[in-house]
């Protein structure tokens, strides 16, 4: 399994990037010891979800993604998992997911994990009206 996560740095243990097609870096982890960090080239959600696609991505952990690259992810069968609003590192991400602690996102769930986020004044199209708070204490069940 192939799980990947916008990050900030090319650090080893970077924090998650805020924005999924804008991450300059992203890493990639096989189980929780083996990471490989990547720079992406491509910007923009649907190439960086192409550019996933492509390395075989079987999941996404990230803190925003747009409804477009969420359903080519998802039309591939990549899973993608909430990474809520508060700072992780890779570690936390990946320590996390394998606890079950990640809310996978869905059609049902999308707009109220994903699809209506501010991020730092930032728009990117589409309205930003939400009474949700999130953490990342979420169950899978």
């Amino acid at each position: 399994m192939i799980i990947a996560m916008p990050i900030r740095t090319s650090s080893l243990d970077a924090a998650l990037a805020p924005l999924f097609g804008n991450a300059k870096f992203f890493a990639f982890a096989t189980d929780a010891t083996q990471i490989d960090v990547i720079k992406m080239e491509q910007l923009g959600g649907r190439d960086v979800a192409r550019t996933l696609i492509a390395n075989n991505v079987d999941v996404l952990i990230t803190s925003h993604l747009g409804l477009n690259p969420f359903a080519l992810l998802k039309s591939y069968g990549i899973k993608v998992y909430f990474a809520g609003e508060e700072r992780l590192t890779i570690s936390d991400a990946l320590k996390l997911f394998y606890a079950n602690e990640l809310a996978e996102v869905t059609s049902d769930n999308f707009d109220s994990l994903l699809g209506e986020h501010d991020h730092h004044g930032e728009t990117h199209g589409h309205s930003h009206s939400h009474g949700h708070t999130c953490c990342t204490q979420h169950s899978h069940a």
